[in-house]
């Protein structure tokens, strides 16, 4: 079936869950309604029946089912929001699989003009690569996506390992809607994850108090007793006695349970969501996929041990009551119970909870790459090449949709080392050189690439396309390029394999001076571990290739006139470009 069809049928089912959802909540909410004006009925009853048993009985009685009720309520609404995040999220599926329009977090705060490549390829921001994959729903899953497209994976058989997750994952649509929904209903603010850790790598307080805790058990225990003893003597000092202890103890510590509550203060729900997510992971079925079941050892036994952090949490958050702050505290020491409830959870388990959070975010990353390869089924997965170069047929850009994107093959390597792209205006450069970049980079995430073959290597790119001047830095337009290009001069000589992209370098100077400056260039970047192709107009530079035959091939776009119209078919093709038309454009657009 394909993805399109698929949607409008998940969406069909979701808006009738949605609807018998909305039902049930109904009919809840008058089932408290009925038990609540039962409970005043009876109650009355009750009292002006002379105390009669029958009458107070049935009152208990839907006083249970009001709280029944309640529970049951707030998991329908749970259900509510599941499945109305599971709906919306088909239909922002349906419009990327037909309109190729992705409504999805951009990345926007991830964009960075000094990176290597992502600014030149348009991997965040408005309509980019990441808008495209990002299914996260965490913080830190948005941060791990955004970290493996600046960073792609360098290591061949870490590729290989991504790319069977890939697939396994793409295969489960059910894992993969709900493992995004609940990571976008966790609702994880900007410093719950940093809080948590905050609370995990501060001392311990109370655990380690033998005495403290010795007085928690023993004085509560002796002020039941007082109770007990006042209702028989009607004795009352030892019972004020002991408030003033337990209030003694509860003052002398205060600040330190203070400090804890603000660290994990309302983190119940988030951290209900993290065990979810741990749980759907230990529960999947993913044998034979070594990267899948690492993550699912890893998450074995973390969702019932975030469980109970939630829980405790929950207990702590409860000081805020009044009955609980002040009884409870009266007389059990309600705070210190929790804090050191707290502690023990925290000496057990404290060096296992950053691995917990770094599996959620692995996890949403690559469900976002499947999610990817699901909603494109005509892409292919690249293989991964022992020798630096790439070799891909019909290799076109996956930000482009599939009627409009015309594709090319490419070729680079085995001793070749550059390829030098002329053509005219318009005419397809580049876009086939970013078509090239972006799928080398899918690949070396694990995703599917949008080629009918590819094979790549895992190394390093390097970009420089769209250099911008900086009146905050002081820095030119024509000096920003050269430090773009010392920069990556600086990579290459400290050995690392390179392929680079440039597209019309030194244009802030005169053409001579750019003409010879690119020249050099292009042979120093010779002497180095790298491959490259470059975007021009310079066809001059096309003569090159008679002086190293063996590392450098020319290619071409070109444009034709037809009946006094502009013509471009996007193909390349062999050769240097002969056909020039920024004259007939801007007499075309009445510029002269």
């Amino acid at each position: 079936m394909q993805p399109a069809s698929t949607y409008q049928q998940r969406i069909s089912v979701f808006k009738k869950q949605l609807a018998q959802t909305e039902a049930h909540l109904r009919n809840l909410s008058v089932a408290r309604l009925v038990c609540f004006i039962g409970v005043l009925f009876f109650g009355y009853q009750y009292v002006s029946s002379s105390f009669m048993l029958t009458w107070l009985l049935i009152a208990m009685a839907l006083v249970i089912v009001f709280v029944a009720s309640l529970v049951f309520y707030q998991r329908a609404k749970d259900r509510q929001a599941l499945v109305q995040a599971l709906l919306d999220l088909n239909a922002k599926e349906l419009k990327v699989v037909t309109q190729h329009e992705a409504d999805f977090d951009n990345g926007e705060e991830f964009i960075d003009d000094a990176h290597d490549f992502s600014g030149d390829l348009d991997v965040f921001g408005p309509s980019s690569l990441f808008q495209h994959l990002n299914r996260t729903g965490t913080r830190s899953g948005r941060q791990h996506l955004a970290g493996a497209l600046r960073q792609p994976l360098q290591n061949a058989e870490e590729v290989r390992a991504m790319q069977a997750a890939v697939k396994k994952l793409s295969e489960q649509i059910d894992f993969r809607q709900h493992y995004t929904a609940h990571a976008q209903l966790s609702n994880e603010g900007s410093d719950d994850v940093k809080g948590i850790r905050r609370w995990l790598d501060a001392p311990m307080e109370f655990l380690h108090r033998r005495v403290l805790l010795v007085l928690c058990w023993t004085v509560p225990a002796l002020l039941l007793a007082a109770i007990a003893y006042y209702a028989y003597s009607g004795d009352y000092a030892p019972i004020i006695l002991l408030l003033l202890v337990n209030w003694s103890i509860l003052l002398l510590n205060v600040k330190k349970v203070n400090a804890q509550h603000m660290l994990l203060s309302n983190k119940e729900k988030l951290l209900r969501k993290f065990a979810t997510l741990l749980l759907m992971i230990k529960q999947a079925d993913w044998k034979g996929v070594p990267w899948l079941e690492a993550r699912q050892r890893t998450a074995s036994e973390a969702d019932k041990a975030l469980h109970q952090l939630a829980r405790i949490s929950n207990l702590l958050d409860q000081r805020l009551n009044l009955l609980v702050g002040f009884f409870l505290n009266s007389i059990i020491l309600y705070d210190l119970h929790c804090a050191y409830r707290l502690e023990r959870w925290k000496s057990t388990y404290r060096g296992h909870v950053e691995e917990w959070f770094d599996v959620i975010a692995r996890m949403e990353t690559a469900n976002s790459l499947a999610t990817f390869a699901y909603n494109h089924p005509g892409y292919t997965y690249p293989e991964i090449s022992a020798q630096p170069g790439v070799n891909g047929a019909a290799v076109g850009h996956p930000l482009i949709p599939a009627g409009e994107r015309v594709a090319n093959d490419c070729s680079i390597g085995q001793g070749e080392q550059f390829h030098i792209i002329t053509g005219s205006n318009m005419s397809g450069k580049s876009t086939f050189l970013r078509s090239v970049g972006v799928n080398w980079l899918l690949a070396m995430t694990g995703a599917p690439v949008c080629a009918s073959r590819f094979s790549c290597y895992p190394l390093r790119i390097m970009t420089s396309m769209r250099i911008r001047d900086s009146i905050a830095r002081h820095t030119s337009y024509f000096q920003a390029e050269l430090q773009r290009l010392q920069h990556i001069i600086k990579v290459l000589k400290s050995g690392q394999t390179v392929f680079i992209i440039l597209d019309e370098i030194l244009k802030g100077t005169n053409s001579e001076d750019k003409l010879a400056g690119s020249r050099e260039l292009i042979r120093h970047f010779l002497h180095y571990s790298c491959l490259g192709m470059i975007a021009t107009h310079d066809l001059e530079l096309g003569g090159l290739e008679q002086e190293y035959p063996q590392q450098i091939r020319n290619y071409c776009f070109e444009s034709s006139l037809d009946n006094g119209q502009l013509h471009f078919d996007y193909r390349m093709r062999p050769g240097i470009a002969r056909n020039k038309n920024a004259t007939f454009l801007m007499k075309q657009m009445e510029i002269i």
